[in-house]
C-alpha cells in the first residue's frame, strides 16, 4: 500500500514515497495530467502509472523498476493465481482456519489494536474473531470503532452493531456521524492525498482514524476487502445461466439484485435474454422491458446516462478515453461469462491499489496504520479457487464466509442480506452544508473547470439535485462530487503556485 513516485528524464532519476519532495527537486514542472482528470471524472483508475502530474509515475502494484543509465524498465514479476492446493472436503473449515490466521497476523507488532465495526458481514467477522483472540490470549478487550447514523436513518446500521456488541466483550467506542459535511476539510485532504480521490466517503472514514487515533490505536483492522476476494459470486450466475440451469438461477439471482438494487425478475430476464433459447429472446426483451419500466423508480430513468456526459468531449477525445474505457472499465463478455475469471478480474484491476493508497494516507494523518485481514495472500489465492457455489449460495454472496463464522457471528449479521446505500447521506450532507461552495465551484468559477468537464451537464445535474434531493440518481450524485472536488484540487494548485 505505499507507493513508489519517480521522475526520470535527462539521465536524472527521482523517487519517493510522496510526490512533494519531487516536485521541488530544482527542474521538475509540476504539469497537470489531463489523462489523470479524464480518469477521475470517469471514476477509471485504469493507469496504475499515472499521477495527477503528467511529469511524475508511480510504480504499479506487482511490478519492479530497474533503472540504468541508458533506460527505465518496467516488469511485472506476480500476478494472483488461484491456490494450487486441493481443496478440503468442507471449504469453509479452511476458510475458518486461514482467516483466523491472517487476523493473529495482522495483530502482530503492537498491543494497540483495535478494529472497524461497522455492523456489516465483514468488519464483523474480523472484529468477532479478533476479540475471541485477545480473550483466549487473556490480553485487555478488543477497541472497536463503529459510525453510528441517528435512529431510524435508512444508513442505520446499529441494531448490527449491538448484535455484535452483546456476543463480544469489546471495547467499543460509538462515533455519531451528526451533521455530515463531505466537503469538510477537504484542502486539507487533499494536501494528504496528492490530488484527486475516488472516494466520496473518505472525510467519514478519517472521523474514524482521527478517534482511533486518539485513542492510542496503532494498528486498526479494516474490513475493506470483503466483497472483492470472498466474493459475491455473481459471476456463478452467468455460469448457471450458461448451463441452462433457470431453477438454480432464479434461486441465486436474489443476492445480485440485493446487491445493486435491481429487481430479482428484471435481473432474472435479462439472463434468459442473453443465455436463453434464441427463438424466444425477442418475447424475451419484450417482457424485461415491460417489468423493468413497471417497476423502476424515477431516479432509474437517467441510467441512460454515462460518464461520457459529464467530461469534455474534446477533453475525452485528447486523453483516448474511450478506448481506455473499453480496454479497462468493462468486464469483456468472456470474463464476465466465468466465474473464476471475473473474480480475477475484480482482484487486479484499478480500484484495488487506489483505495489502498487512499486509506493509507489518510489514516497515516492520524497516526494509525490501517491493515487488511481479508488481503491475506493465501486467504485470496484459496477464494479465487473456490468454485461458484461457495461464493454463492441460497442467494446468499460471499457464503463460504458467512458458513465459516457460524457460532462466531450473530445469525443477524451472518445472515444478513442488504447494503446500506450512503447516496443520499452524500447528497444531504452537501447540500445542507455547502450550499455556498457548490455554487461558488460550479456556477460562479465553472470557467475553472470548463475544459475538463461538460458544464451544461454538470449545472443540469446539480439543479437535478437541488429539485429532488431525494430521488437523486447516483451519477448526478458523482457528477457534482467529482467536479467539486475537481475545482477544489484546481484551485489548490493555483494558490500554490499555477501549474505550467
Amino acid at each position: 500500500v505505499k507507493p513508489f513516485y519517480y521522475h526520470a528524464a535527462d539521465r536524472r532519476f527521482a523517487f519517493a514515497s510522496e510526490i512533494g519532495p519531487i516536485l521541488g527537486v530544482e527542474g521538475i514542472r509540476a504539469r497537470v495530467s489531463e489523462r489523470q482528470i479524464s480518469g477521475f471524472l470517469a471514476g477509471l483508475p485504469d493507469d496504475p502509472q499515472s499521477t495527477p502530474y503528467s511529469d511524475i509515475f508511480s510504480l504499479p502494484a506487482r511490478h519492479s523498476l530497474t533503472v540504468t543509465a541508458q533506460q527505465v524498465m518496467l516488469r511485472r514479476y506476480w500476478q494472483i493465481e488461484p491456490s494450487a492446493r486441493p481443496l478440503r472436503s468442507d471449504a469453509s473449515e479452511e476458510f475458518a482456519h486461514l482467516f483466523s490466521q491472517s487476523v493473529r497476523n495482522r495483530m502482530r507488532g503492537t498491543s494497540a489494536v483495535g478494529a472497524m465495526l461497522s455492523g456489516g458481514l465483514d468488519s464483523s467477522s474480523i472484529a468477532c474473531v479478533a476479540g475471541l483472540q485477545n480473550a483466549a490470549a487473556r490480553k485487555p478487550k478488543l477497541p472497536t470503532f463503529s459510525l453510528v447514523f441517528e435512529k431510524g436513518s435508512p444508513m442505520d446500521e446499529r441494531p448490527f452493531i449491538d448484535a455484535v456488541l452483546d456476543q463480544q466483550k469489546v471495547d467499543a467506542t460509538l462515533i455519531p456521524v451528526g451533521n455530515y459535511a463531505p466537503f469538510a476539510e477537504f484542502e486539507r485532504v487533499l494536501e494528504e492525498q496528492e490530488g484527486m480521490f475516488l472516494a466520496p466517503g473518505l472525510t467519514l472514514t478519517r472521523g474514524i482514524y482521527r478517534t482511533a487515533g486518539a485513542k492510542g490505536i496503532k494498528v486498526l483492522l479494516d474490513g475493506h476487502g470483503g466483497d472483492e476476494v470472498v466474493s459475491q459470486g455473481h459471476g456463478h450466475l452467468h455460469e448457471l445461466a450458461n448451463g441452462g440451469r433457470w431453477m438454480d438461477l432464479w434461486r441465486e439471482v436474489r443476492s445480485a439484485s440485493n446487491t445493486y438494487g435491481d429487481s430479482t425478475l428484471g435481473l432474472y430476464l435479462q439472463f434468459l435474454t442473453l443465455y436463453g433459447p434464441a427463438w424466444r429472446i425477442a418475447k424475451l426483451r419484450h417482457l424485461a422491458n415491460r417489468a423493468l419500466n413497471s417497476i423502476r423508480k424515477p431516479a432509474h430513468v437517467q441510467r441512460a446516462r454515462s460518464w461520457r456526459d459529464l467530461i469534455n468531449p474534446d477533453l475525452a477525445k485528447r486523453t483516448e478515453l474511450v478506448d481506455r474505457f473499453h480496454r479497462a472499465g468493462y468486464m469483456p463478455p468472456r470474463v464476465q461469462a466465468s466465474d473464476a475469471l471475473s473474480h480475477r478480474w475484480i482482484l487486479s484491476n484499478g480500484y484495488v491499489p487506489h483505495a489502498f493508497e487512499v486509506l493509507d494516507k489518510a489514516a497515516a494523518n492520524f497516526g494509525v496504520e490501517p491493515r487488511y485481514p481479508f488481503w491475506d495472500k493465501p486467504l485470496v489465492e484459496f477464494c479465487l479457487a473456490l468454485p461458484g457455489e461457495e461464493k454463492l449460495s441460497h442467494g446468499f454472496g460471499r457464503y463460504v464466509l458467512r458458513r465459516a463464522m457460524q457460532g462466531v457471528l450473530p445469525e443477524a449479521v451472518q445472515w444478513r442480506r442488504d447494503k446500506i446505500d450512503f447516496t443520499a447521506n452524500l447528497v444531504n450532507g452537501m447540500l445542507r452544508n455547502h450550499r455556498d461552495l457548490l455554487e461558488q465551484l460550479l456556477v460562479s468559477d465553472a470557467g475553472r473547470i470548463a475544459p475538463y468537464v461538460n458544464l451544461p451537464q454538470v449545472s443540469a445535474a446539480y439543479a437535478r439535485l437541488l429539485r429532488q434531493p431525494d430521488q437523486a440518481a447516483p451519477l448526478d450524485v458523482q457528477y457534482v462530487w467529482r467536479s467539486a472536488s475537481l475545482s477544489l484540487w484546481l484551485r489548490q494548485l493555483q494558490h500554490g503556485g499555477s501549474p505550467t
